[in-house]
């Protein structure tokens, strides 16, 4: 869907007067790292921060109530959602972004709840040596994996395997994109606050695809914002195996936080629990 679409739907859904004319900045296929430094300022509400909170505490103790896990580190980390459910639930977390703006939003985040986490803004490849074999868990969500190209998938998945311990758990989501290219689904959500209507949508390109965030001030048109970003839409069967080929196995897939299986047809996301090889 082009900018101009986007735009006839808002019209056609009352969200702007038609008659006013829509004239703003838009930031062209950014490097990821300053496109989410651009839009931390509007990320937890995009995301409804605090009631996604909730679900992703509920999750994690569904999923890690049976393993022994006291230390997780959170690969693309953005403003700290999972890190502080993480904490929530008694475990020990370090949180990792290369967005400058993102880690300065967990931190603000983790000192409104009062957890203790630390953060450092490092992409995954970039993490220091010390924390290899550091960590229980691994987590990568929020569409972290989307972020990295085919090619450095398996060096990337290399990496969380030697930041684990043996036997350790790596959990990961990305979005259902089996379905998403399947239905053409452009819009990914609106989000309305009383100021503002944010547009999370999608550009379908041959083997990649454009994350568009569009950010209308429904008090000065002018200063609406538009941004976007190069995605990769890995699929369930290259994620598989990429984690194979990286020594993970006892690989499980879901669809959803409350556990339903993975159905490449239906389901929103695709949730990846598997565990690093204990010869590694």
């Amino acid at each position: 869907m082009s900018l101009i679409q986007i735009i006839l739907f808002l019209q056609t859904e009352n969200k702007l007067d038609n008659h006013k004319r829509i004239i703003f900045k838009y930031y062209y296929h950014m490097k990821n790292e300053t496109f989410y430094n651009a839009v931390s300022s509007a990320y937890d509400s995009m995301i409804s921060f605090e009631k996604s909170l909730d679900k992703r505490k509920s999750f994690y103790e569904k999923v890690l109530v049976e393993e022994n896990v006291k230390t997780v580190a959170d690969l693309g980390c953005g403003s700290g959602l999972d890190s502080l459910a993480l904490a929530g639930i008694g475990l020990k977390v370090t949180g990792f972004d290369p967005s400058a703006e993102m880690i300065k939003l967990a931190k603000k985040n983790a000192e409104k709840f009062g957890a203790e986490i630390s953060f450092y803004r490092k992409s995954i490849i970039e993490i220091p040596n010390k924390f290899n074999n550091k960590f229980d868990c691994i987590i990568s969500f929020g569409n972290t994996l989307a972020n990295i190209n085919k090619n450095d998938l398996i060096k990337t998945f290399q990496k969380i395997s030697y930041l684990l311990k043996a036997n350790g758990l790596f959990i990961s989501q990305i979005l259902n994109y089996s379905r998403i290219e399947k239905q053409k689904e452009t819009i990914i959500g609106i989000r309305e606050t009383e100021d503002s209507t944010i547009i999370r949508f999608n550009e379908f390109l041959k083997d990649e695809m454009i994350f568009h965030f569009l950010s209308i001030d429904k008090k000065n048109i002018s200063a609406s914002s538009h941004y976007s970003t190069k995605i990769f839409p890995h699929k369930q069967k290259f994620i598989s195996t990429a984690h194979r080929q990286s020594g993970f196995s006892k690989t499980k897939s879901y669809g959803s936080l409350l556990l339903e299986k993975f159905n490449y047809e239906t389901s929103k996301d695709l949730i990846i629990v598997t565990q690093k090889s204990s010869e590694l």
